[in-house]
């Protein structure tokens, strides 16, 4: 008697699947010491952090935190696919502009905008201080009404967020 192919496959599917995750390019995940060799040979060069990184003040590490920004705290993503690490930041809307400024000297990041319900630097925008540095995506902003930049002393705070990815998609 034969068995029928959807029982077939799920016999065979546990002894395929490490090839055909290592065929993809997926990192089968358990061996840390696989998963820093690999990311000596391929990672480190991509730009991905360490895959032992966890969190921290990004910002504070990098000797680059500038005054009036408050470190909140950061999250781990374990589950997700490329891994990421963010923290998380606040600044007063009072302090926001002198951040904003030192944010685009320092990294190139581009200047808020208002749009629709609020202000942001736009689409996620990435700093890598050289090909061994892991590279940060850096961002600010917040839901607001539509104030002026010379209102933002009305808004309450900022956010701004610092994040690497351990993974590559």
């Amino acid at each position: 008697m034969s068995l029928a192919w959807p029982h077939r496959v799920a016999r065979f599917l546990p002894l395929m699947l490490p090839a055909l995750l290592f065929s993809s390019g997926l990192r089968a995940s358990g061996d840390p010491a696989q998963a820093l060799a690999e990311w000596e040979l391929h990672g480190r060069a991509d730009g991905l952090a360490r895959p032992d990184s966890g969190c921290q003040d990004f910002l504070q590490a990098m000797h680059r935190k500038p005054a009036g920004l408050e470190y909140v705290g950061c999250s781990k993503d374990d589950a997700s696919y490329i891994r990421p690490v963010q923290a998380r930041y606040r600044v007063a809307g009072a302090q926001a502009a002198q951040v904003e400024a030192y944010l685009r000297a320092t990294f190139g990041m581009p200047a808020l905008r208002y749009v629709c319900c609020g202000w942001s630097n736009g689409a996620p925008y990435s700093w890598r201080e050289g090909p061994q540095a892991p590279r940060y995506q850096i961002g600010m902003g917040v839901e607001s009404l539509p104030y002026e930049r010379n209102e933002w002393h009305r808004i309450d705070a900022f956010n701004v967020t610092v994040e690497v990815f351990r993974q590559s998609p």
